[in-house]
C-alpha cells in the first residue's frame, strides 16, 4: 500500500490546472506549504511535518551504506514500517490512546473529568481582554404580543 507521503511526492502539480491557477493568485510563499495546502484540500490529508520527516528519512535510508543490509530503491515502505507514518497521519485526524487506538467518547469524557490532557489536542493560549462590552447598536426584536 502506498503511503500518502509517497502519493503526495509523486503528484503532478505542474499539470494540475487548478493548482497552477491558484499559484498565480497567491503572493510569494513557500511552494511546499502551498502544495501541502492544495493536496490536503482537494486530494487527501497530508501533514507537512510528517512529510518532511518521511522525506528526510527516505534520504537517510538511501544514503545509508551497510555491507550486511541491502537498501532497495523502494525505501519509503521500509520507512513507513519503521516509523508508522500511516498511523501518525491518522492520529492527526483523530485522538489516539497510548495503545495506538482511537479514543472513545467515554474515554475523552473521563479524561476531561479527571483533568488529564487529551493527546493530539493543541493547547490554545486564550486570555481575556478585560474590557467592558460595548452597548448593542441594534434594536431589540419585538415579541409577537408587542406588535
Amino acid at each position: 500500500m502506498d503511503s500518502p507521503y509517497r502519493r503526495f511526492n509523486s503528484y503532478d502539480f505542474e499539470s494540475d490546472a487548478r493548482f497552477q491557477d491558484g499559484l498565480k493568485k497567491v503572493p510569494n510563499r513557500d511552494l511546499l506549504e502551498l502544495k501541502i495546502f492544495y493536496y490536503n484540500r482537494f486530494i487527501e490529508p497530508v501533514d507537512l511535518i510528517g512529510f518532511q520527516e518521511w522525506r528526510d528519512g527516505k534520504q537517510d535510508l538511501q544514503t545509508a551504506s551497510n555491507g550486511d543490509v541491502t537498501v532497495t530503491s523502494d525505501t519509503s515502505c521500509v520507512k513507513d514500517i519503521i516509523c508508522g507514518s500511516e498511523e501518525r497521519t491518522q492520529s492527526n485526524k483523530e485522538l489516539v490512546t497510548e495503545q495506538g487506538g482511537p479514543l472513545s467518547f467515554a474515554e475523552v469524557f473521563r479524561m476531561i473529568q479527571a483533568g488529564e490532557e487529551i493527546p493530539g489536542l493543541q493547547k490554545l493560549d486564550i486570555k481575556p481582554c478585560n474590557q467592558q462590552p460595548t452597548d448593542s447598536q441594534m434594536l431589540r426584536k419585538l415579541k409577537p404580543w408587542e406588535k
